[in-house]
């Protein structure tokens, strides 16, 4: 799997609106004839798996604030399995922190038939390490992987010799069909969504239609994580949170996005019935709060106008939050969105400058941004945003405005990641143009790559980068207003996630104090 790493930062390839209007069918067949396939064959024994990882690897210093959430994709694949009939177990080794030598007693002891795994660009190596492991146990078991990554580029699934599936895009229609074909080569050749190994050979079928109408798919199945063991991050109100999907893909061109790379530029959701009937079971179980993890929660007014109603009409005590762009929301909607339980906005402003917005083919001006967010602030519910610094072309100067357009907005959260173009995305192309990869395995804060290489701008260096983030941070929350209401924050939070966050915020800046005495001592 080293290759796979090494090779992700040698390409300089990009998907063209073109060929993923090639590559992945826009919802093109009716609901009738995309169906959910009922089982014909005897029930399976199926472990969905979530490798070993640590939150140190994903967030740094920050860890200790970071949220830790269970895998919706993994669970909606889970929940679509159990619905045909399988016996189907999920197993989080990087929530419980296990390392790969508690995979092969849990094989061993588990016996499944298939072993699969959502497939990132940051856990590829490692996805690859468990199914060495599964094979040796018992090569008959067949391990399938899913995901962003391998929908994306395929044959990098391959790369591991373990493994023998690769599913593209949406997986509950897809696993369904080739639990149904396990077995029969001929079956596999006629099953959408898939490349699948044959002895030394790669079987490349046709994509899959997208789901057009998601209420057919069962809600996932949350039940089958330990979920006393998840938290949201410091941000999240609630004393039992849960996350969901109200809708499906993005329509906007973001450069740096790889939602259109898996999803073209869809954009599907769910019935307000459904979405109701899914929270309810939730709030029975005890959940108040929700996290909506739709990419534009927004860009459908009409569609948030009614369940905001269905929510109000529902009569759920519960408080929610959501992500969106600052172009799709308005005062009457937010007014409404306040109504019906919305505490929080994430934005991804992602810039102070109107250059970098227009290469990064945001859509969005400077001036737009602040409006939006200064809007969100008027109408009660606090705000968040994310920022990319050390955009290509961006200068220190560039660097240090979008830093002072943070601070100078009424936003209540802010974080100030370093740019990691994804591979495949129009960014990735402009990151050859504009700047170089750091392969010497130096720095191990890129969330991007497991060898470690990060991007970094012509003329700019990785230390002057980290040395802006670690200030972004300082500037932003070593504030009177930012303080107190991150204080009012915590009197919001069970005990137990208001002192992670706590610990958290002083171990960042603790650490951020001492690496910058060590370096005035250095020079």
């Amino acid at each position: 799997m080293q290759a796979v790493a090494s090779n992700l930062h040698t390409k300089g390839q990009i998907l063209t609106d073109e060929e993923i209007k090639k590559s992945i069918s826009k919802v093109a067949r009716p609901d009738d004839q995309l169906t959910l396939a009922p089982l014909l064959t005897p029930p399976k024994r199926v472990l969905l798996i979530v490798p070993p990882g640590t939150m140190e690897e994903s967030y740094g210093r920050l860890s200790a604030a970071a949220g830790e959430l269970p895998m919706l994709g993994l669970a909606y694949v889970a929940a679509s399995l159990r619905d045909q009939g399988h016996d189907v177990k999920i197993i989080d080794y990087e929530v419980n922190a296990w390392s790969l030598k508690r995979v092969r007693p849990d094989i061993e002891d588990w016996r499944p038939d298939v072993v699969g795994m959502t497939a990132y660009i940051t856990n590829l190596r490692r996805c690859g390490a468990v199914a060495k492991i599964v094979k040796e146990v018992d090569p008959g078991i067949t391990v399938i992987l899913g995901g962003p990554q391998v929908s994306v580029f395929p044959e990098e699934g391959f790369t591991s010799p373990h493994v023998d599936i690769i599913a593209l895009s949406e997986g509950e229609v897809i696993i369904r069909n080739v639990m149904n074909a396990l077995g029969d080569v001929e079956k596999l050749k006629k099953v959408k969504g898939i490349w699948f190994r044959h002895g030394s050979e790669i079987i490349q079928n046709e994509r899959e239609s997208l789901v057009d109408n998601l209420d057919m798919l069962p809600p996932p199945a949350l039940d089958l994580y330990e979920m006393h063991k998840y938290f949201p991050a410091s941000h999240v109100r609630g004393r039992k949170v849960a996350h969901l999907l109200t809708s499906r893909g993005c329509p906007f061109k973001c450069t740096f996005c790889e939602t259109k790379l898996t999803f073209g530029r869809s954009f599907r959701y769910h019935s307000k019935e459904r979405v109701i009937e899914d929270m309810m079971s939730l709030v029975k179980q005890g959940y108040n709060s929700f996290q909506f993890y739709d990419d534009i929660f927004t860009v459908n007014k009409k569609r948030v106008e009614e369940l905001c109603h269905a929510i109000i009409d529902s009569g759920f005590k519960v408080q929610w939050m959501c992500w969106t762009r600052t172009n799709c929301v308005s005062p009457d909607l937010l007014a409404l969105m306040k109504k019906a339980g919305c505490y929080l906005i994430t934005f991804g402003a992602e810039s102070g400058n109107e250059e970098s917005l227009k290469l990064i083919k945001k859509n969005l001006g400077v001036e737009k941004n602040f409006e939006g967010i200064k809007m969100t602030h008027d109408a009660g519910i606090r705000t968040m945003s994310s920022f990319m610094l050390g955009l290509p072309g961006e200068t220190p100067e560039m660097t240090q405005k979008t830093i002072q357009f943070a601070l100078d907005s009424l936003l209540d959260y802010a974080i100030f990641p370093i740019t990691e173009p994804y591979p495949g995305t129009e960014m990735w192309v402009d990151a050859q143009k504009y700047g170089t990869f750091d392969t010497s395995g130096k720095f191990k804060n890129n969330l991007l790559s497991e060898n470690s290489a990060v991007w970094v701008p012509h003329g700019r260096n990785r230390e002057e980068l980290e040395k802006f983030a670690a200030s972004a941070m300082r500037q932003f929350y070593f504030r009177p207003r930012i303080i107190w209401r991150s204080f009012l924050n915590l009197l919001l939070m069970p005990p137990g996630r208001a002192f992670r966050f706590v610990f958290g915020g002083l171990k960042f800046f603790m650490v951020s104090l001492f690496q910058k005495a060590h370096a005035g001592a250095r020079y």
